[in-house]
């Protein structure tokens, strides 16, 4: 998975990786733990496309160790899903 995701807070925006995709949500992982309200504005950004906003609302959350460290992840159930976003997901499965 090749997207990159920009969440952005109340606090300034956090640039993260998206490590899964779908129509209904993604995993996405940042260097720290988003200050957010209770939905989460995020512009997702699939290799070669323009970005593409969405909002969505963290189902789950967590603290993981990966390659280059530790990353706070998090699951993002998406509350409204635009046609550009479901073609993007279709030619990356």
């Amino acid at each position: 998975m090749d997207w990159s995701a920009i969440v952005e807070t109340n606090h300034g925006s956090l640039e993260g990786e998206v490590k899964d995709i779908s129509v209904g949500g993604a995993c996405i992982l940042c260097p720290e733990e988003p200050i957010a309200g209770e939905n989460i504005s995020i512009l997702l950004k699939p290799p070669g496309q323009q970005s593409i906003p969405v909002i969505g609302e963290k189902v789950w959350s967590g603290f993981f160790d990966i390659h280059y460290g530790t990353a706070f992840g998090m699951g993002v159930q998406f509350i409204h899903v635009s046609s550009k976003l479901k073609e993007n997901v279709s030619k990356s499965a």
